[in-house]
């Protein structure tokens, strides 16, 4: 575990207390058990088994990371900013195509960037250039922005809504729907449940096609703004064979991409 040095800014408590929550997930802890017995915790490991949860969304839970250790970027975000918020540290959940990490701010160093599947600080340059990030979805909000906490409680129901599509495949009772409608509430540029949405409304247009629904147009009309939307906004998905490519890249080159001012400000004299 990396020792905090010298860190002297208004934000010191702040920033150590980020720093702390980073090493417990991302750096072996030693510890005392029984009064007597030296111990130690084991990072968090990244999983490469369905990191999209496509087999299973359950995969994309906290619990499942508790429960194995294992987890992506989805759960280890979520327990990252679970952690801080409980011991009171500021830090922000953030969007990329496919995936979430957490933002920082520092006195000394600015905005930063944690990546909790590498377990390093890679700066807006590398998550743009590599992530399949165009500047349009930038200036949009789409991805790369803060949310807020009531924007990242509301990715919870967004879980919700993959969960239950997964067990239930059940895309015309209007629950995925009313899932996405209160995630858009608080979060309007919300990439996933933007796409979620469009995707179930087309599921039904061509339902309600196939069985000649008098007015299918309501639905196609719905379907048709959601999709033109997320083209406005800026949005790309990242094909999954790139993604894993990505990850790979991402976990053996994890210095090429460093933010080395973070490191420096948290360990240096």
């Amino acid at each position: 575990m990396q020792k905090l040095n010298d860190y002297r800014f208004l934000d010191t408590g702040n920033f150590k207390l980020n720093f702390s929550v980073y090493s417990f997930i991302a750096d072996t802890i030693a510890f005392i058990e029984n009064s007597a017995k030296l111990s130690h915790l084991l990072p968090f490991r990244y999983s490469f088994t369905d990191p999209l949860g496509k087999q299973d969304w359950g995969n994309m839970f906290v619990t499942k990371l508790l429960a194995t250790h294992e987890g992506n970027c989805h759960s280890l975000a979520y327990l990252y900013k679970i952690l801080a918020d409980e011991v009171g540290a500021k830090c922000w959940l953030s969007l990329a195509p496919n995936h979430i990490y957490i933002k920082n701010y520092s006195d000394k160093i600015g905005w930063y960037n944690t990546e909790l599947t590498s377990g390093t600080f890679p700066t807006d340059a590398w998550v743009m250039v590599t992530g399949y990030v165009n500047p349009e979805a930038i200036k949009s909000g789409l991805y790369m922005d803060t949310l807020s906490n009531q924007q990242s409680i509301a990715l919870c129901v967004l879980d919700l809504a993959k969960e239950y599509e997964f067990q239930t495949h059940n895309y015309y009772d209007g629950f995925i729907l009313k899932c996405c409608d209160l995630v858009l509430q608080y979060h309007p540029v919300n990439p996933m449940a933007l796409l979620l949405k469009a995707e179930t409304l087309k599921k039904i247009y061509l339902h309600e096609r196939e069985i000649k629904f008098p007015k299918p147009t309501v639905t196609f009309n719905e379907m048709q703004n959601a999709y033109i939307t997320l083209a406005k906004l800026g949005y790309r998905e990242m094909p999954e064979k790139m993604y894993q490519q990505w990850l790979k890249e991402m976990t053996i080159e994890r210095e090429k991409y460093a933010n080395k001012k973070v490191t420096e400000a948290a360990t240096k004299k």
